[in-house]
């Protein structure tokens, strides 16, 4: 059978335990959890099915299988460091283009920075991809990644903390005129919702929410995007959930039972090593905290 390796990564962290001896020097040296650092290791053992380490008291020390595939990680390390410094070299002016990647939902929330970017720096030509699973950015699919949920755990990449965004459930002005306010959340019973597909829910929590409590009749809208889910609302095709800076951008939207349903979600902002320190990685990085600084009630 031919050897895979299912993750790079799992090779780097590996790597950094060949190099430091120990899992704890290694998740240290990663930013990342001693627990990851394992899972790693354990995962490229088992996919290449030979012993890469000998563990003993004092820690790890490569096994004759595991000297030559880290000599080889050694040389490419070596390699992605001098990029690192032709990258940076090259990409010292504010000209060109800038990938940025969210899921779709984030756009209203990602706008206005955009548009100070633009204004500021009018020679770099911003590329938003929204999707919802996860670009590369070790593999250059995007440079900054704007992520929600636990912290990003990957170890070149770095993670930095932006806000607590808080959702609620809303409802169009109209779609209240024509089946009335909930009072409670036994009333939720005689409404309409907006939720999405099988597989996205347990991204989302205020779609995951639903379909735990909701009856799936009431669900009389299932989308794959956040963003289309606003606009359902935004349009009375039912109630739904959005995060309420979004929704105080529309004046016909009102909150339901904002008291008793609330949900927190983290935002990060994410950026690989090799280009965090990067003109325009900079200067957009800095302008999306200040923003989160800003508006912290959010």
């Amino acid at each position: 059978m031919a050897v895979k390796f299912e993750d790079w990564q799992d090779v780097k962290v590996a790597f950094e335990v060949a190099r430091l001896g120990t899992l704890t020097a290694a998740a240290e040296a990663l930013n990342v959890h001693h627990s990851t650092v394992l899972r790693r290791i354990n995962n490229l053992e088992k996919n290449l099915n030979t012993r890469l380490f000998h563990r003993h008291a004092r820690g790890y020390k490569a096994t004759e299988t595991g000297a030559k595939l880290f000599s080889t990680a050694q040389v490419i390390d070596s390699s992605l460091e001098q990029l690192h410094n032709d990258i940076a070299a090259a990409d010292s002016t504010l000209r060109g283009s800038l990938l940025l990647t969210t899921v779709s939902g984030f756009m209203d929330v990602l706008g206005d920075v955009c548009e100070q970017f633009q204004a500021l720096h009018p020679q770099v030509q911003l590329e938003m991809i929204l999707e919802q699973k996860r670009l590369r950015l070790d593999h250059g699919q995007a440079h900054i990644a704007v992520r929600a949920g636990p912290r990003p755990d990957e170890g070149d990449y770095i993670a930095q903390h932006l806000a607590q965004l808080n959702s609620g459930l809303y409802a169009n002005r109209r779609y209240i005129n024509k089946y009335g306010m909930p009072k409670s959340l036994s009333d939720l019973q005689q409404h309409n919702f907006i939720s999405g597909v099988a597989g996205f829910n347990a991204r989302v929590p205020y779609f995951e929410w639903v379909d735990q409590h909701i009856a799936a009749p009431q669900i009389k809208l299932r989308v794959s995007e956040t963003s289309e889910a606003t606009r359902a609302v935004i349009k009375g095709l039912g109630i739904g959930g959005l995060q309420h800076n979004v929704a105080a951008q529309y004046a016909n939207l009102v909150p339901i039972l904002s008291n008793e349903l609330i949900w927190c979600t983290d935002i990060w902002l994410v950026t690989h090593h090799l280009v965090h320190r990067t003109a325009k990685v900079q200067a957009f990085s800095q302008l999306l905290k200040t923003y989160f600084q800003t508006n912290k009630a959010s």
